[in-house]
């Protein structure tokens, strides 16, 4: 990410900056100068897709209305899932500032217990949006077969990694291979196994605490765990960001996932994010004001506020946000 200066010209569609002599926004794909997309349009008849700026339906090429150019929204742009059986809902959004989401997040329920993963690409790789959701999906799926008795987060992240190598792309100069950073938890009302690599965090929030779980792989993190510098020098930093541990064909074959076991002391509810989201909280009592800063607590509801206030509050990067409420409804099963 680079800085803008307040005196650059920025899109005025989404505040993305912009080059002059620009007739589009790369973000975005609004023609500059040309009024806002609408919030809305009327549903044109038949099913046919309209434009979200100029409401022509019509030729689509690779994405671009033809009558006006706005780039169409893309499917991950923003995606919701939400398990009503079992008190599960995630929300991820590609922000303000990308090009497009490379979060992704997967839950998955079984007999008495949830799987949940979130997955954040590698911005500096190719492919990083593939590489995230094939992680993500192939991780929940052996914790989902594995059941929550002893969660093998040994061969969940082991099927992560597969997904993210297997993941096929033409080397490009600058970006490296596919990549993503991973985080899956297994949760009963009795226990909390997590397992986390890179910078997506898991916390824990009830009625009188709210405390963060996982550690960080990143710069940021080894400054302040070697002494080196404060919390607050150390995200001061340019450099904060940059994850020291992460999935691809480049990682160190060494780096395993994190574990981390912890016993519910009560009804709450874990939540996992990706930094898109923590940038702007990093504290867990910040994290969970934006959470319960509204009258609907369920989790769907709770999660889109934790959207809407990191995009608030710049959007600079993807975000996501999962919500495990616990205890589990009794007798919950898989739908």
């Amino acid at each position: 990410m680079t800085a803008t200066t307040a005196s650059a010209a920025t899109c005025d569609a989404c505040s993305a900056s912009v080059a002059p002599g620009d007739r589009f926004c790369e973000a975005c794909g609004h023609r500059l100068g040309a009024a806002p997309a609408p919030t809305a349009t009327a549903a044109p008849a038949g099913g046919a897709t309209a434009c979200r700026s100029c409401g022509a339906v019509g030729s689509f090429v690779d994405g671009w209305c033809s009558s006006c150019g706005l780039k169409q929204p893309a499917r991950r742009d923003h995606l919701e899932l939400e398990l009503l059986e079992v008190g599960v809902a995630g929300v991820t959004n590609k922000g303000r500032r990308h090009h497009r989401n490379e979060d992704a997040m997967a839950a998955l329920a079984g007999d008495g217990f949830v799987v949940a993963v979130v997955c954040d690409g590698v911005s500096t790789t190719v492919r990083p949006d593939d590489a995230s959701q094939g992680a993500a999906d192939a991780a929940a799926a052996v914790l989902l077969a594995a059941g929550p008795a002893a969660p093998d987060h040994g061969h969940a992240y082991d099927a992560a990694r597969a997904a993210v190598i297997a993941v096929d792309f033409v080397p490009h100069p600058d970006l490296g291979p596919p990549s993503c950073t991973y985080l899956a938890a297994v949760v009963t009302d009795a226990a909390i196994s997590l397992a986390a690599l890179g910078d997506c965090r898991a916390y824990w929030v009830d009625d009188t605490v709210a405390r963060q779980l996982t550690v960080d792989d990143s710069w940021a993190t080894a400054q302040v765990q070697e002494g080196l510098m404060s919390s607050a020098e150390a995200y001061a930093d340019p450099r904060a960001h940059a994850i020291t541990a992460w999935l691809g064909r480049d990682a160190d074959p060494a780096w395993v996932p994190a574990l981390v076991e912890f016993v519910p002391p009560g009804p709450g509810r874990l939540l996992l994010v990706s930094d898109g989201l923590w940038n702007y909280a990093h504290e867990p009592a910040d994290v969970a004001r934006a959470m319960q800063a509204g009258d609907d607590l369920a989790a769907l509801p709770s999660a889109r506020r934790l959207i809407d206030f990191a995009n608030a509050a710049g959007g600079a990067d993807n975000i996501t946000a999962v919500i495990v409420d616990l205890p589990l409804p009794k007798g919950s099963a898989p739908a």
